[in-house]
């Protein structure tokens, strides 16, 4: 009877090990499909204009920015004004915006400026959650921080735009490009990285959005 009880004690942690071995696999599958189709879920759209600097604030305005007369254009830092937006289950935490110049490789973060959503001005950000996006998506090699010439790391100039994940929603984003760049002609050069990111601030994926052509 002893031998027979140790004989079932082991089956019994055997089965423990075993289901706790398929649950996390299970969860890294689960896991694993979401940073590849978790924003399947949500419908976005975009639209961009690159707008001279006196336009600036006039086009943002027209996109729904109240007071956009705050919105400076710079002379020698060329603007894109987005209007982002999107459809989709309601969520916790928030989407944060990413703008990328295609014309490189890999694609380059464009600096961002500032944002108007349903609940006003929503700034810009960026957090050292964010460099995972680089590890999981070629597409976002740039999200990487940079070494610098005397051997630190620097996020650089790589900035979001973030809004509240509501069901339904829009974004006005403005992001400018770098002084150094070539002048952006066309908007289909560029693409938004429409990332989930939760209210403990851990990124559960990233949606590629291409830009569409200038009207």
């Amino acid at each position: 009877m002893g031998r027979h009880g140790a004989r079932l004690r082991w089956v019994v942690v055997l089965v423990s090990v075993t289901v706790a071995v398929l649950a996390t696999v299970d969860m890294f599958v689960e896991r694993e499909r979401e940073w590849a189709r978790g924003g399947d879920q949500v419908a976005v759209t975009v639209e961009a204009h690159l707008p001279e600097p006196e336009q600036v604030a006039g086009v943002a305005a027209a996109f729904g920015w109240p007071d956009a007369v705050n919105v400076i254009g710079e002379p020698d830092h060329q603007s894109v004004v987005l209007h982002l937006r999107w459809s989709g289950p309601p969520r916790e935490g928030h989407y944060q915006v990413i703008l990328l110049d295609g014309r490189v490789v890999p694609a380059r973060v464009l600096p961002p400026y500032g944002g108007w959503d349903a609940a006003g001005a929503t700034g810009f950000n960026w957090a050292g959650a964010y460099e995972v996006l680089a590890e999981r998506y070629d597409w976002l090699a740039d999200t990487a921080p940079r070494e610098t010439p005397d051997g630190s790391v620097t996020s650089g100039d790589h900035g979001a735009i973030g809004t509240r994940a509501r069901a339904e929603g829009s974004l006005v984003a403005v992001f400018r490009l770098d002084p150094h760049a070539l002048p952006l002609d066309e908007t289909s050069h560029l693409v938004v990285a429409f990332c989930y990111v939760e209210p403990d601030g851990e990124v559960r994926w990233a949606k590629r959005v291409p830009v569409p052509a200038s009207a």
